[in-house]
């Protein structure tokens, strides 16, 4: 189960995974804006909840995007070192 191979099929599949959260993300801050393109929020509540639920998704999505990176450069590297 910690075979390279496993690890990079688990990391492609959470490629979209990444992208979905970044949309999440960006409709809510377009979804925000008024007529002058400032946000707004009705309370301050309502501005620290929005904080941090889109602060712990875009946290999350480049945790992924690292672990991603890390799974493929693990399953890259040995194939590249024993072709020598």
């Amino acid at each position: 189960m910690d075979s390279p191979e496993y690890s990079l099929l688990i990391s492609l599949a959470l490629i979209p995974v990444v992208f979905m959260l970044q949309m999440w993300v960006r409709h809510r801050r377009v979804r925000r804006r008024n007529e002058s393109g400032d946000q707004e929020f009705d309370s301050l509540g309502a501005t620290l909840i929005s904080a941090i639920a889109e602060g712990l998704a875009v946290i999350g999505s480049l945790i992924l995007i690292i672990w991603i990176m890390g799974a493929v450069l693990r399953y890259l590297f040995p194939v590249i070192f024993n072709a020598q």
